[in-house]
């Protein structure tokens, strides 16, 4: 990812926010210029339309979420629990604390028309690398079980983790609760029988 100057920066923090918030349709470049500090005009000297700056700040929240990830499983590495669970627990307080992950889920549901292929793509190959962390993960845990045991797993807790993610947006925070320990119990009776 290309770096960028301190102003493009900050725009995208206010932007992301900003779009979390409100979604591509609703938003308004002239209120992320406000709350950077700079006219309108200022913004387009870094981003040549909203759809560039939606896009930018796209690949951050993605940069962003992989690298969370990333850490929660590679907190829980030596620990002898369901693999991914730690990333399962957190999410809900992610969601909550995280512009970044509240414009990623926002957006992959509600795509702007003009870039959803790029939005679609972005979000599969989100949902790859947490599906490539957790098999890692599993594999490492379950050394003696031959790996194509394990696909099937791997798909079951992306299905998980989209399902909280659903939660995340259309429920409250009681359904989700309460959907995170039933599928959390399913996968761990599940992978308790390898």
């Amino acid at each position: 990812m290309k770096p960028l100057t301190l102003s493009a920066h900050n725009i995208c923090t206010v932007a992301v926010e900003h779009f979390a918030d409100h979604g591509y349709d609703a938003s308004s470049l002239s209120a992320i210029a406000e709350r950077a500090g700079m006219r309108k005009a200022s913004l387009y000297a870094h981003f040549v339309s909203k759809d560039a700056l939606f896009q930018k700040v796209f690949e951050i929240a993605l940069a962003h979420e992989h690298s969370y990830i990333a850490q929660c499983f590679k907190e829980e590495a030596g620990h002898t629990g369901v693999p991914g669970q730690l990333h399962l627990e957190r999410l809900s307080g992610r969601y909550e604390g995280s512009a970044h992950l509240r414009f990623l889920l926002r957006t992959a549901y509600f795509p702007p028309t003009d870039i959803r292929g790029v939005i679609t793509a972005g979000f599969e190959g989100y949902l790859a690398r947490i599906r490539d962390d957790f098999q890692r993960a599993a594999q490492g845990r379950y050394s003696t079980v031959q790996p194509e045991a394990l696909e099937v797993f791997c798909d079951a807790y992306l299905g998980i983790v989209d399902s909280l993610h659903v939660e995340l947006i259309y429920s409250t925070p009681q359904g989700y609760v309460k959907r995170l320990a039933a599928l959390s119990r399913v996968l761990s009776d599940s992978l308790s029988m390898l």
